[in-house]
């Protein structure tokens, strides 16, 4: 292959990643966490890489934790002593943006590989899943 040929092959590939998000192959999914609930921009992505990037729209600090599980997100088990969804009694807790990283204003990232199935999205600080901070998301 000639070199012009190698560089056309290689500006070809930079311009289709800066399309889907500045990384090849990664789906962006915004979340933004409030009080007392949790929204984004896609309920649904593609199997393989995913960066969450969480902007902490509320006025208290918030965590963002991706769970794998069958239960729905609204059907996790739930300690009342603690006031806390029993993460590891539900399913296999993939990644989390902790709290310190997560305080009102502030944006924090993670990027997982996710495989097809379904996850829940939530924020356990006491109280805060069973005030509604939680919901689905699905990879396909």
């Amino acid at each position: 292959m000639t070199r012009r040929a190698l560089l056309s092959s290689a500006l070809v590939m930079s311009l289709a990643a800066c399309r889907r998000g500045g990384q090849a192959g990664v789906t962006t999914v915004t979340v933004e966490p409030g009080e007392y609930d949790i929204k984004v921009d896609k309920a649904e992505v593609p199997a393989g890489k995913v960066r969450f990037v969480a902007k902490n729209v509320g006025q208290m600090e918030h965590e963002l934790i991706v769970l794998r599980t069958d239960l729905p997100a609204d059907r996790l088990p739930y300690n009342e002593a603690e006031q806390k969804a029993e993460e590891e009694q539900a399913g296999e807790v993939l990644g989390e943006i902790e709290p310190e990283d997560l305080p009102p204003g502030k944006t924090a990232e993670m990027t997982l590989d996710l495989t097809a199935g379904h996850y829940v999205l939530l924020c356990n600080i006491p109280t805060h899943y069973k005030q509604g901070m939680h919901l689905d998301l699905r990879a396909r």
